[in-house]
């Protein structure tokens, strides 16, 4: 499966009292469908799905799907939890759903040994019958996966890519060299150029949501061979991406899309904080200058 190109992954809008904002999912769902993107990346850590139950994740997995699956976009659901037990119950939900492929986060906070991770992988995609993505967060995830390791996961049976959360581009290269078959997604917004030249065939990010052209945009200048441009692209995409690192990346973007009138509300589950006065400002003024 192929499954290259750009992808939003996916907010989850709340109301005030922490439940799911539907109306509010339709519309962010309808406006990304409609941005050029190849797809929507559903439910990963973007949608604040560790803050969710497991009733909550799959719920939203349909929702999704209900309302996306009469367009052109491939949808990929993210079904990881720290537990394997959970993942699996989502990525069986999932399987059900016209989705085109699942990914995982690798399990975070508990240690787990590397013949553990290529287990936990199998059973999700034992559980879901679909193409696997899988994911190198080190950052988050507290764990370093070498070059040789990431291999032995794109080699399990089921897997068609990788999302590539790391700055390391050394590691980006040499995977897209050695693994030519497979897709490999840039999946830090703010290294988009260099990672599509280190040989990404796409990319997965948060702030798609609300900067889709401009993703769009740089990829098109690299195809054409305008360096200067693609540089100049993503210099404005991280002018973006600084103001919303410093007002809290998820309540940034929600606010962000609230002042474009695509969520009516801009609520986060609890503990994540809400975008202080000094930041909406800020925000606001990258939606008045036309950059988001």
């Amino acid at each position: 499966m192929d499954l290259s190109g750009f992808y939003a992954a996916t907010l989850t809008p709340f109301n005030k009292d922490e439940s799911i904002n539907f109306q509010d999912l339709q519309r962010l769902l309808e406006f990304n469908t409609q941005s050029g993107l190849k797809g929507l990346y559903v439910g990963g850590s973007t949608a604040e799905a560790f803050l969710c139950t497991t009733d909550e994740r799959i719920e939203l997995l349909k929702a999704t799907a209900e309302v996306v699956s009469s367009t052109n976009a491939t949808l990929i659901a993210h079904v990881g939890d720290i537990s394997t037990k959970n993942s699996e119950t989502i990525a069986r939900a999932a399987a059900n759903l016209p989705y085109h492929a699942v990914s995982a986060v690798t399990p975070f906070y508990y240690p787990v040994g590397f013949e553990q991770l290529k287990q936990h992988y199998s059973s999700i995609i034992q559980a879901a019958g679909k193409p696997m993505v899988v994911y190198n967060f080190p950052a988050f995830s507290g764990m370093s996966l070498s070059r040789d390791q990431i291999g032995e996961l794109l080699n399990l049976e089921g897997v068609v890519a990788l999302k590539q959360t790391s700055a390391d581009l050394y590691q980006m290269e040499q995977l897209s060299r050695g693994f030519a078959d497979k897709t490999i997604f840039n999946g830090f917004d703010e290294i988009l150029a260099s990672g599509l030249v280190a040989g990404a065939k796409g990319g997965i990010g948060s702030t798609y949501n609300i900067q889709a052209q401009r993703i769009l945009d740089i990829n098109t200048a690299l195809e054409s061979g305008d360096v200067i441009k693609a540089t100049h692209l993503q210099r404005e995409a991280n002018k973006v991406i600084d103001t919303l690192v410093a007002a809290g990346v998820i309540p940034g973007l929600k606010y962000v899309l609230k002042l474009k009138g695509i969520l009516t509300s801009e609520y986060c589950r609890r503990p994540l904080n809400s975008v202080s006065q000094e930041h909406k400002a800020k925000l606001a003024q990258l939606v008045e200058a036309g950059l988001c």
